[in-house]
């Protein structure tokens, strides 16, 4: 049985656990992102492969905003008590990852933990998303000029050199040195 004394002890070291990360892959970006938590029941112990639930929440603004998006999911804990989940992978219960305009933020995450697996959802707490290395990285990584079909597009590399990059009707690729825009 849990009660909010003590598992508000535990807040702490289960925002601690948080874990964000980058997917590097051809194509779009998934719309989803890691969490890692390790569960504890009311008492500090490794809930320990056994089913538990959580509820996620993105919110806009600030820790009490409105929520953009929200899914439940659920997840086997391992041998030390780990569970590792996608948010955006989970069972969409309000709002759409792919609709989030991330540019408005600052996001929180809210996150909602139920041990026994079931919908009996304690408030874990409620963290900022931060930036990861690799998308602060982007922000240098160059730019992209779209031009009309024919023109190709002129690419800008992280050392301010530009290149039209071309395709013909054959599928053959050609880039020319040109004057950034």
């Amino acid at each position: 049985m849990f009660n909010m004394p003590s598992m508000k002890k535990h807040v702490s070291l289960i925002s601690s656990l948080f874990l964000l990360s980058c997917a590097c892959a051809f194509g779009q970006a998934p719309q989803a992102f890691k969490y890692q938590t390790k569960a504890k029941d009311a008492s500090g112990n490794n809930i320990v492969n056994q089913l538990v639930s959580f509820r996620m929440s993105i919110l806009q603004g600030s820790m009490s905003g409105p929520s953009s998006y929200t899914e439940t999911d659920t997840a086997t804990t391992n041998l030390f008590g780990l569970a590792t989940l996608n948010i955006g992978g989970g069972t969409v219960i309000s709002g759409s990852m792919s609709a989030i305009n991330w540019s408005n933020g600052p996001y929180f995450v809210k996150i909602e933990f139920d041990p026994a697996g079931g919908n009996n959802f304690t408030l874990m707490g409620i963290s900022q998303l931060l930036s990861v290395p690799y998308a602060l990285y982007s922000q240098s990584a160059g730019s992209l000029d779209v031009k009309t079909p024919g023109q190709g597009i002129i690419l800008s590399s992280p050392n301010g050199n530009c290149w039209q990059v071309t395709v013909d009707n054959t599928g053959a690729i050609s880039a020319t040195p040109v004057t950034c825009p």
